[in-house]
């Protein structure tokens, strides 16, 4: 198939794109203007970059493709950023899926989140109908600009767009350049004692989230229908553990109660109002990294073959591109 990715030049469309060229597809990356190429300057496919919010490019861009893997996001948190969350978001999901049905694409995948499906109050893992407390409206932005994204996808299956939507869950694994996750096995090769929130969230391998996006379009009848591509729930706390040990660190991660990390949160936000700079931890953040979200994956796992992978190895690969690419 002819497959576009939109966000290839970033963590899971870098990892997304070797997976298709594995399963023999043929690749069109796209990524926005002055995105890093780097990673994929080697590969056998087309790279073209483009402002999706720009009149007609999502249309010029999605043109003579089967497949849209609409992956691209932004993953901020902080409010003075919340225009640029909004349109990339929000806006571009709409355009995108516009553009699918217009042209005529085969299947189209949007990427949202685990995120949007919230959690479930005693800690019990949610599906792909939710749980019974939100995310959304705490202040995490993300989650909400995310969320209005589906919305838009939803609308659009509604007439005609033959879309599946994949929930993947906190993903670890090589090409993480701008360090998501990185920025915790960095910490602790360098023997700092990275501070760790109270929450819970499902961990999976971005190798297998990849593989399970492919099999969303490559599995028949599935129009509509929405997957959880997660993995093992686990605190924060027992993750970075086992990460301080498979890198040989030479300090555990620090746990730290929920008071502390709301507060953080509030000085952060007070800090950027000065500096004008997005802060690594918000309010809204701050309260979604201290609740228990935790995900099933059964159905991915039953209709698509899917299998989150091994977390363990996942670490270990991280680590490895780390110290390879980005040597401290």
């Amino acid at each position: 198939m002819r497959c576009l990715v939109t966000g290839a030049t970033g963590f899971v469309g870098a990892n997304l794109v070797r997976e298709l060229l594995s399963a023999g597809h043929q690749v069109t990356a796209s990524g926005m203007p002055g995105s890093e190429t780097r990673w994929l300057a080697e590969l056998p496919i087309t790279v073209r970059l483009a402002d999706l919010t720009a009149p007609g490019a999502a249309r010029s861009l999605v043109d003579g493709h089967d497949w849209v893997f609409h992956v691209a996001g932004d993953t901020s948190a902080w409010s003075g950023l919340a225009e640029r969350r909004r349109l990339v978001n929000a806006v571009v999901p709409a355009l995108l899926a516009d553009a699918a049905l217009e042209s005529g694409v085969k299947r189209f995948l949007h990427t949202s989140t685990t995120d949007v499906l919230g959690y479930h109050r005693d800690g019990r893992p949610v599906t792909e109908d939710g749980g019974d407390q939100l995310f959304t409206g705490i202040g995490y932005h993300y989650a909400d600009t995310k969320l209005a994204g589906e919305i838009a996808v939803r609308h659009r299956i509604e007439r005609g767009l033959d879309a599946v939507i994949v929930y993947p869950g906190f993903m670890i694994g090589p090409y993480d350049y701008t360090l998501q996750i990185g920025r915790v096995i960095r910490a602790l090769q360098q023997g700092r004692r990275y501070p760790c929130p109270p929450g819970t969230t499902s961990w999976c391998d971005v190798r297998a989230v990849a593989r399970g996006m492919i099999a969303a379009l490559e599995h028949d009848g599935t129009r509509g229908s929405s997957y959880i591509l997660a993995g093992p729930n686990h605190s924060y706390h027992e993750v970075f553990s086992r990460m301080a040990e498979l890198v040989g660190a030479a300090k555990r991660p620090l746990p730290l109660p929920g008071s502390i990390v709301r507060a953080a949160g509030l000085f952060g936000e007070l800090t950027a109002t000065v500096t004008r700079t997005a802060p690594e931890l918000d309010p809204g953040l701050a309260r979604y990294l201290s609740l228990p979200q935790a995900t099933s994956s059964v159905r991915a796992i039953a209709e698509l073959g899917y299998y989150p992978g091994d977390i363990d190895q996942a670490i270990l690969d991280a680590a490895r591109w780390y110290e390879e690419h980005l040597p401290l």
